[in-house]
């Protein structure tokens, strides 16, 4: 089952964020949206400060009085707020936004026993038994592992090395036991489901994160008609 979230109908004016969360920030641009994280710096009495990254070129159009979404998640993963603000100020180190006057909140998947979230992600793979690295893209995380499309089957129970490359992250390097190779209907490329082993919490919440905050824009793109 795939899980599509964030209702915009549930309010609540409370702004649960704390200093050092990260925060993912949405915005126009004449060319179409860009999206960094960001890091809150402090949570002031009319203002939220953010850091602002060094290496993102796009936060260059982001101006004073532009309009950005801002998005967060729980600690646990299990709930994700969303609100919009303005830019008050832009610093060379920091932005600073208006505080929201209403936050959206809504339920994730992550507590449920199974679930499904489609997501590319760039996967480096090698059989244990081997050298031969190769190269795929996930198809989703599931509440086990990942699927991905893979040119050929791979038998069931293969052990794989694995290495994810989440943008903005560290390369998350795990292993993990094949579970299904299909074939896709009238297509190519068979769908391989791969089930997680020997992965930590930090790791497994690195992939999930971004999984969250990816469907959240892709969600918000379809609300414009994108």
């Amino acid at each position: 089952m795939v899980f599509n979230f964030l209702g915009l109908g549930k309010k609540t004016p409370k702004l649960k964020l704390e200093p050092r969360q990260e925060v993912e920030v949405e915005f126009s641009t004449g060319d179409g949206v860009e999206n960094f994280f960001a890091r809150v710096i402090a949570i002031e009495r009319k203002k939220l400060v953010v850091s602002r990254p060094a290496q993102n070129r796009a936060i260059s159009a982001l101006e004073t009085g532009a309009t950005v979404t801002v998005t967060f998640l729980e600690p646990d993963l299990s709930v994700v707020s969303a609100f919009e603000a303005k830019v008050v100020e832009r610093k060379e180190r920091e932005f600073e936004f208006t505080l929201p006057a209403s936050v959206s909140e809504e339920k994730t998947p992550m507590g449920e026993v199974d679930f499904s979230i489609d997501i590319p992600i760039p996967v480096e793979y090698r059989a244990m038994s081997t050298a031969y690295l190769q190269t795929a893209t996930t198809r989703g995380i599931t509440s086990a592992g990942i699927n991905i499309l893979t040119n050929l089957a791979i038998p069931v129970n293969t052990s794989l090395h694995i290495e994810l490359q989440i943008p903005n992250a560290p390369t998350v390097k795990t292993q993990g036991r094949v579970t299904s190779s299909k074939k896709l209907v009238n297509e190519k490329k068979h769908v391989t489901d791969i089930e997680f082993e020997d992965i930590t919490q930090a790791d497994r919440d690195v992939v999930y994160r971004y999984a969250l905050f990816y469907q959240q824009r892709q969600i918000r793109k379809q609300q414009r008609g994108g």
